[in-house]
């Protein structure tokens, strides 16, 4: 089984924080256009920024995470 980020939860866990990407990008040391980019999936994240991101937002790092197995079951 292999895992991967899931950028909707970024956006999900976000939004349900209240907060705009401005300012969860301000929480992290990034700029408003990475945090846009790592939702939209075009840009990729280290673990520390993963890391960073999931301690902004209170909420454990699995909360980001997907099965690649689940992706592959939604897409079939």
């Amino acid at each position: 089984m292999s895992f991967e980020f899931d950028p909707d939860a970024l956006r999900r866990i976000r939004l349900e924080r209240g907060l705009s990407q401005g300012k969860l990008a301000a929480k992290v040391g990034r700029q408003a256009t990475d945090i846009s980019q790592i939702e939209r999936g075009r840009r990729g994240l280290t673990v520390a920024t993963l890391a960073a991101i999931a301690d902004a937002l209170d909420a454990p790092m699995d909360d980001f995470i997907k099965s690649a197995d689940d992706r592959e079951l939604v897409s079939a």
